[in-house]
């Protein structure tokens, strides 16, 4: 009986780590695509154009 309360406990413990880390994982990969969606579209500050014909 004992044996069979910490393997349940076990599994319910390893299942609830898993969530957690596909949540957490699931979550920095939604940040990233915000940051890059600004490089995709070249948004960043540009030289002036006088400047580059020198």
């Amino acid at each position: 009986m004992l044996i069979a309360v910490l393997a349940s406990t076990m599994t319910v413990a390893t299942l609830m780590a898993t969530a957690f880390g596909l949540y957490e994982e699931a979550r920095l990969h939604r940040s990233r695509p915000e940051t890059d969606r600004a490089r995709a579209f070249r948004t960043e500050r540009r030289l002036p154009v006088k400047w580059r014909d020198r």
